[in-house]
């Protein structure tokens, strides 16, 4: 049903996929949502899975439904967190740290020992990259040095892996202030200084679309072979015999059930979502998508064209 009550016509998964993004842009919020609800699912009988999650990933379809239902949700909710992120967007750096919970308590006690770049595997990997260039400039409350620092690719080298925080003779966290950090940058529009701050655009549609869609950040049919012919040959058989064994050990690929690769139920999606808007979330992806329509209108590309390309650079 669209919005005024009426049935939507279905429009078949070949003819919605090749369409061009200007042809999406003609369809109306409800048609667009509804054609793409209807697609996902819709089941293969013989083999009781709904085959279609897996073929609308990545797709520009998906990512131009995705926009449209962050904007409306984004732009219409009242929750608390939504509120404190607007206000956060138009505060200085140094207001976000005193106030966001995680950046506040991140350094408390440090003594700038150093233990947290000696620990850390990604100073190690990368020459032009130490920790301590992101804890002094938290320090110092200084407001130009935090701008330079989020515009910085410096924000984007931590892998997240935790290693700092049980080496830290003082129990702080400077994980948890450099992924508070990265919520600014993203906030402020600073990242898009950065190569590796672009590039969270694409990973916006590639986990956060994930977790709109299927409620995995990282959807077991993601990590192709071909895309990682590192992996090796194993890997790749693997791949190619996934949904079998999957099958065979219990999981769910694409089929309602409990375990690995489900097919969540609208309902429980539904709820899963409700989780994101209450926490903020969609403040954040609105926002990543304000900032890139306004970066790819300054270069003089469609937003389909910078995804793809902020998805390569680098």
């Amino acid at each position: 049903m669209n919005g005024n009550g009426s049935v939507t016509q279905i429009v078949p998964l070949a003819a919605l996929l090749s369409k061009k993004p200007e042809e999406l842009e003609t369809m109306d919020n409800d048609e667009l949502v509804a054609a793409y609800q209807s697609l996902r699912d819709q089941e293969d009988g013989a083999r009781g899975s709904y085959p279609n999650i897996g073929r609308l990933y990545g797709t520009t379809l998906e990512r131009e439904k995705d926009r449209r239902e962050i904007r409306a949700q984004a732009e219409s909710s009242d929750a608390e967190m939504h509120a404190w992120y607007d206000r956060a967007r138009n505060e200085p750096c140094t207001w976000w740290l005193k106030n966001h919970l995680v950046a506040k308590h991140a350094l408390e006690t440090c003594i700038a020992c150093g233990v947290c770049t000696s620990q850390c595997p990604a100073a190690h990997y990368f020459a032009e990259y130490n920790p301590r260039t992101i804890v002094d400039a938290a320090l110092s409350q200084d407001e130009e040095r935090l701008v330079e620092l989020l515009k910085s690719d410096v924000l984007w080298y931590c892998g997240q892996c935790g290693s700092c925080i049980p080496m830290c003779p003082r129990e702080n966290n400077l994980m948890g202030l450099v992924s508070s950090l990265r919520f600014l940058a993203q906030l402020k529009g600073y990242h898009l200084s950065s190569v590796r701050g672009r590039q969270q655009y694409a990973m916006r549609h590639l986990c956060g679309g994930n977790l709109w869609n299927r409620g995995f950040s990282l959807y077991f049919r993601n990590v192709t072979a071909e895309g990682h012919p590192d992996f090796g040959p194993r890997y790749a058989r693997y791949q190619s015999e996934a949904e079998g064994q999957m099958i065979r050990l219990g999981a769910s690929p694409d089929r309602p059930g409990n375990f690995g690769g489900r097919k969540l139920s609208p309902q429980t999606l539904a709820e899963f979502r409700s989780c994101l808007v209450s926490g903020g979330t969609l403040v954040l992806w609105n926002q990543l998508e304000n900032h890139a329509s306004e970066d790819a209108k300054k270069s003089g590309v469609s937003i389909e064209e910078y995804h793809n390309r902020v998805h390569r650079e680098g």
